[in-house]
């Protein structure tokens, strides 16, 4: 095979390897297309752009393009003040945990007297909410809630989490617009997934109480009645005598 006929075939196997990879491009652009369709279809509203963590994030951090993305997001299911540019979040000092994919807000980067007190073996994440969707707005630091994910008519609990935050104790009054919940680090990922796809939910759970049926059991172990009282007794005389 001669020098001309083995350049042809390079220069041939690099238009396929072009051919290709625009191929690619745009099949990977036309899914991520349908996707948005098919949650702007599901979900309603419009797409707007968000800064997203590209990777995890810790404190005293400074956000710039090596941990910022930017993508679209349904506006319905984000935060109220999200930050939608990246001129928005460059050069601001992360103040608490920001996992990776979670949407950036000013809940991350706010220094406030008390500080965000993240409890140890957990992580912050901020979630897009309203007074419906968040105990009607009556949460406070501390609390304990089941976080469920609604769609399609189905709802399903990702798991337990507490609040640390919401704007309203932020701002010290007003309507809840978002909540910080600490979470374990393993349910980081479905929670940041399952805000892309449907309504996160903060529900907040009773105390947990007795049965009725626990408790004729309970009783009957604890109570003794007067004809076991006395059976008890003749015996012990009978083997007295």
């Amino acid at each position: 095979m001669n020098r001309q006929v083995r350049l042809a075939i390079s220069v041939l196997a690099g238009l396929a390897a072009v051919v290709l990879a625009f191929a690619y491009a745009s099949l990977i652009r036309s899914d991520a297309e349908a996707a948005q369709e098919e949650a702007l279809a599901r979900y309603g509203g419009e797409l707007v752009t968000v800064c997203v963590a590209a990777r995890d994030i810790a404190p005293g951090d400074t956000l710039d393009e090596t941990n910022v993305t930017v993508e679209q997001w349904v506006a319905s299911l984000l935060p109220e003040d999200a930050f939608t540019s990246l001129e928005d979040v460059a050069g601001k000092t992360v103040t608490s945990a920001i996992p990776q994919r979670a949407v950036l807000c000013p809940a991350y980067t706010e220094t406030r007297a008390d500080g965000l007190d993240v409890p140890d073996g957990t992580v912050a994440v901020c979630l897009a909410s309203d007074p419906a969707h968040a105990a009607g707005g009556a949460l406070e630091r501390g609390d304990t809630v089941d976080v469920y994910v609604s769609g399609d008519s189905i709802a399903d609990r990702l798991c337990e989490a507490r609040v640390l935050d919401t704007s309203a104790l932020a701002a010290g009054g007003g309507e809840v617009s978002w909540v910080t919940v600490a979470v374990g680090p393993a349910s980081v990922p479905e929670l940041l997934a399952a805000t892309t796809v449907g309504q996160v939910t903060l529900v907040v759970p009773g105390e947990r109480v007795a049965t009725a049926t626990e408790e004729p059991a309970d009783s009957a172990e604890q109570a003794e009645t007067p004809d076991t009282k006395d059976t008890e007794d003749t015996a012990k005389t009978g083997d007295g005598a």
